[in-house]
């Protein structure tokens, strides 16, 4: 690194760090390259506008100054990935002046160069790690797979059959009760006061209602405690003093009517597109059913709205990006380790947060259809889009080839051009 800093600069002094540092900003300002700027839970891009000894200005547009001053660059120079800490001296938008770091903190050297591409295209899916993503325990995500073997087979291949998967769910519900029903909001402007507590409560919990008794108001608003139900006490907390006074005659108007419904017990769980409730599923038990759902039936019902939920979303990826072949998910730059791709649906994106395991295809090589599996390891925010930054771990020794190919004969295109 030294010896290549040499020959692009001068005054570089052997053994000193600020020295190569510096070269190395140098190139960056040169080159006009984009530099990650991670402040707090923030990425933004930013460009290095100006080097001295002691200091660099970057220009950031979208800045949002808060508490901390310090922040982190991430960056690559040369084949090489850098990190840096890095100590935030003053901000005047869109310009940040930062000090200049006198030391190599992190960096790692690129086994396989990254070359970047204006012409490619690939579709992909996710492929099944957990229905929440990773932030299931392998012991919960296994209790899942044990309770419904035939629907989670169908929702990890490529393509579930979601008429399969829908007529699987509703012999799964029969078996708690015979009394149910799906709702899809359209029209939030007709919905009841009842539907409207529910789909804010669903909105702002991972849970699902259950009303163990509904000939009982201290069941719809006394606080209740488990993993995966609630009920609406957390509303009547939130509210204000006098709001929460209109809501709980509110509710007691609800249980009223419920009551006069001959409704004894129920279950409400969100169905979800992507982390978006788009509707929700209730099963309930009436006076003549003779029996309340138990807790433990309710979870059931809440687990089966988690694999509906997952498998309506993994669709709407597949269809959308994996089965049309429609130029939509653009290629930034790609690797015989990885590629960096390019979406613009915020949902998809926080979705992929969790659900960061998944299997591309992209035509290289003279048409030839390239097949990866990957994890996507880094999310960068941009003005009108996103991009993701993959990690591959699974090819066919002969797509490797194709690819090696494709990526030799894209580089000296470049040189030649």
């Amino acid at each position: 690194m030294i010896h290549i800093m040499e020959s692009l600069f001068q005054e570089t002094i052997l053994g000193s760090d600020i020295n190569i540092i510096r070269h190395i900003f140098y190139y960056l300002k040169t080159d006009n390259r984009e530099i990650e700027f991670i402040y707090e839970d923030s990425n933004y891009p930013a460009l290095v506008e100006f080097v001295d000894r002691d200091y660099l200005t970057l220009i950031i547009p979208d800045f949002m100054e808060r508490t901390s001053r310090r922040a982190r660059l991430l960056f690559e120079a040369l084949n090489v990935q850098y990190q840096f800490e890095v100590q935030i001296f003053e901000i005047s938008l869109p310009e940040i002046k930062i000090r200049t770091p006198t030391e190599l903190q992190s960096f790692q050297l690129r086994s396989n160069r990254r070359m970047l591409v204006d012409d490619l295209f690939m579709n992909f899916t996710i492929l099944f790690r957990s229905l929440s993503g990773g932030s299931r325990t392998v012991g919960k995500n296994l209790d899942v797979e044990s309770q419904f073997p035939q629907i989670m087979k169908e929702i990890k291949k490529d393509r579930p059959d979601m008429k399969l998967v829908n007529r699987i769910v509703t012999e799964h519900i029969l078996r708690v009760s015979k009394e149910y029903e799906m709702f899809f909001f359209k029209d939030i402007d007709f919905l009841t006061d009842l539907q409207i507590y529910t789909k804010k409560l669903l909105e702002s919990s991972s849970k699902s209602i259950y009303i163990a008794n509904c000939n009982s108001l201290p069941t719809y608003v006394e606080k209740y405690s488990h993993p995966s139900l609630t009920n609406f006490h957390q509303l009547l907390k939130n509210a204000k003093p006098a709001d929460a006074e209109s809501m709980l005659e509110q509710f007691e108007a609800i249980h009223q009517e419920e009551s006069r419904s001959f409704l004894v017990s129920y279950v409400v769980a969100p169905i979800r597109l992507y982390d978006g409730i788009i509707g929700t599923l209730k099963v309930f038990s009436t006076a003549m059913d003779r029996f309340k759902i138990s807790p433990a039936q309710a979870e059931f019902v809440h687990e089966l709205a988690e694999i509906l939920s997952y498998s309506i979303t993994k669709s709407a990826i597949q269809y959308g990006s994996y089965e049309t072949m429609q130029a939509t998910t653009k290629v930034i730059d790609i690797s015989l380790d990885g590629l960096l791709f390019e979406i613009f649906d915020p949902r998809l994106f926080h979705y992929l947060k969790r659900h960061n395991i998944i299997k591309m295809k992209l035509p290289i090589d003279g048409g030839h259809m390239f097949t990866a599996k990957g994890e996507i390891v880094r999310f960068l925010e941009r003005d009108n889009s996103f991009h993701l930054g993959v990690n591959f771990f699974q090819t066919a020794p002969d797509d490797l080839k194709h690819l090696e190919e494709y990526l030799y004969t894209k580089g000296l295109n470049i040189l030649s051009g």
